[in-house]
């Protein structure tokens, strides 16, 4: 696996950097890094946050191995968001809705794993019901959740439409009460 977490701050404490809340979580971005036998790339899947006020990117998993030819450090460097389709390095799976532990038939937050770009937004409509339907938004102070409606906790079955970064979506027909059951991932089409 080749993964990163990302800054989150531009400045110390600024809360400006990539990171945004988790939003950019599941972007894949190449990676080059300047080294004493000339650039090193690599493509890494964003997992985190750096865990300290201000990093850049902090390689991990096997990518510090691809790239970090002069030893464990601090590299100058560069990066790109790309796709993460054609890169098995940097997933463990198919693209898939995560629900998130502690969600019930009350209240529910799902996650986007594995996605090829990064996450834009989830629309949602019940196929039996057209009135219904909508987008969801981040959950709050859960970093990389959407919450799930309550309208749509009481539809029956709903069609989810997952918007990437790059404009392309993945859709999933599930039926509402799987959103109750945490812990539970689900394949997207």
């Amino acid at each position: 696996m080749y993964y990163a977490a990302i800054n989150a701050n531009l400045a110390p404490g600024d809360g400006l950097g990539q990171w945004q809340g988790g939003t950019i979580c599941g972007q894949c971005f190449e990676v080059t890094v300047v080294t004493s036998q000339g650039f090193k790339t690599v493509v890494v899947r964003i997992t985190d946050k750096c865990p300290d006020g201000y990093c850049g990117m902090d390689l991990g998993g096997s990518a510090p191995a691809a790239v970090m030819v002069d030893g464990i450090g601090r590299y100058q460097g560069a990066w790109r968001a790309v796709s993460c389709a054609g890169h098995p390095e940097v997933s463990d799976g198919a693209p898939s809705l995560h629900v998130k532990d502690g969600s019930n038939p009350g209240w529910s937050a799902i996650q986007i794993r594995n996605p090829i770009m990064a996450v834009s937004g989830i629309d949602y409509k019940d196929v039996n019901n057209g009135a219904i339907g909508g987008s969801m938004g981040l959950a709050p102070g859960i970093e990389n959740y959407y919450l799930v409606p309550t309208d749509a906790l009481a539809g029956t079955t709903l069609k989810l439409t997952v918007r990437y970064g790059d404009g392309s979506t993945a859709t999933i027909t599930i039926p509402a009460t799987n959103f109750g059951m945490p812990d539970t991932t689900y394949p997207l089409d």
